[in-house]
């Protein structure tokens, strides 16, 4: 009988473990799309190709500096692009299995675990396509990058927010 009781105690813990990474899964996805929508009222008044040149303006980039910035602007999009399709369907099916009688917690435990996987990549990619741009400056660039990123106020500089930091 006391096996029995420590069975249901670990499987209630494990049931509340995978509850809590599904509510942070879908948290990170809402404040994503949250994200998204401040995103596209807020860049309303500038084109991206605009906010690319202030960029590179402000930052002081020659031709070879300005051609690396753009590379990995182009990877990132790429790389959001994909993580957003690798997740999506995983989102979907969590839900999917969330709506039946009995959802199979091991199975949206497995999904959720994937789709953080997949961020982890993303995150790893992301960090050292920046890596890889940022080795492309001076130490003076280096520095109004990072400045550049940490300012608010200029519209310019949330943008590049935007694309640093995911």
């Amino acid at each position: 009988m006391t096996s029995l009781a420590e069975d249901g105690a670990r499987g209630a813990a494990r049931g509340r473990l995978l509850w809590l990474a599904l509510v942070i899964s879908l948290a990170l996805n809402a404040f994503v799309v949250g994200t998204l929508v401040w995103w596209v009222a807020a860049d309303r008044m500038t084109t991206p190709a605009q906010r690319f040149q202030q960029i590179v303006r402000e930052l002081g980039l020659n031709d070879d500096q300005r051609d690396a910035f753009q590379q990995f602007v182009v990877e990132m999009r790429r790389n959001t692009r994909q993580l957003r399709d690798n997740n999506e369907p995983l989102v979907q099916k969590v839900w999917n299995e969330m709506g039946e009688a009995q959802p199979d917690r091991d199975l949206i435990g497995h999904l959720v675990d994937q789709a953080t996987e997949n961020r982890r990549a993303y995150q790893k990619s992301m960090a050292d396509a920046l890596t890889r741009f940022l080795a492309n400056l001076s130490a003076e660039q280096r520095s109004a990058f990072i400045n550049l990123t940490k300012r608010r106020q200029d519209p310019a500089a949330a943008h590049l927010r935007r694309l640093v930091v995911p």
